[in-house]
């Protein structure tokens, strides 16, 4: 299948030099794909192979659009383990799109998700760059995004004739929700009403009063939705 990957050559800019992603995976942090590391990576972790569960958004590669190229159709999954977007490139090559290219949003034609990659602040490592679902349209002020996860946990043998081994596993945890204000940092969205008001000091009254009068649950999508649509007309 000669096709596609003319098809990648010819994404231009999206195309830069490699680097050690295995690496980038080894210490945690995301630095070298901020910092310019190849477009497409070859991605395999012997955890997906031995642990129950999949790592995977959907565990087979599903037809895909990448916004730089929109008359073209890729297939792709989202590992949410990595946070990695893989592009199959042929049969038997699978590669990471780079997330440090901005601007670029991934749309997964099953559903109609759209992925983009962002700057977002997390409380236990600091200054990351992932992917992200995002609600809201591209000129409004305040944006509201999802970040889909998926948590290892390690294989646990039985510490007794009574238990049981258990085995590695990946599990899906609930979406995180981020709002980016005035093109900030994304950063999560506080789960407390009051706390959530705050973020927005100069109309804090208002948001507070439409949170309460429209019964806003903060771990209700559709809720937050409506809210930051809300906010966006303050």
């Amino acid at each position: 299948m000669k096709k596609p990957t003319l098809l990648f050559a010819t994404l231009g800019l999206l195309i830069t030099s490699s680097f050690n992603h295995t690496h980038a995976q080894d210490n945690g942090s995301n630095q070298s794909l901020m910092e310019g590391g190849g477009a497409f990576i070859v991605t395999m972790n012997d955890k997906d192979k031995t642990a129950i569960g999949s790592p995977y958004l959907y565990e087979n590669f599903t037809k895909g659009k990448i916004s730089a190229r929109p008359t073209e159709i890729y297939d792709i999954r989202y590992n949410a383990f990595t946070d990695e977007i893989e592009i199959k490139v042929s049969e038997g090559e699978i590669q990471n799109f780079n997330k440090s290219i901005s601007n670029v949003t991934i749309t997964f034609l099953i559903d109609d998700l759209n992925f983009t990659t962002l700057n977002y602040i997390n409380s236990d490592d600091g200054l990351q760059r992932g992917y992200f679902v995002s609600f809201t349209d591209t000129n409004q002020n305040v944006k509201l995004f999802s970040k889909k996860e998926v948590k290892y946990y390690e294989a646990k043998p039985a510490v007794s004739s009574y238990d049981k081994d258990k085995p590695a596993e990946f599990k899906n945890i609930d979406d995180t929700y981020y709002v980016s204000i005035s093109g900030a940092y994304a950063r999560e969205l506080p789960t407390k009403k009051k706390d959530l008001a705050q973020l927005f000091p100069e109309n804090s009254k208002e948001v507070l009063n439409f949170i309460k009068k429209n019964k806003i649950k903060t771990s209700r999508e559709a809720d937050l939705i409506n809210l930051i649509n809300y906010i966006n007309t303050l």
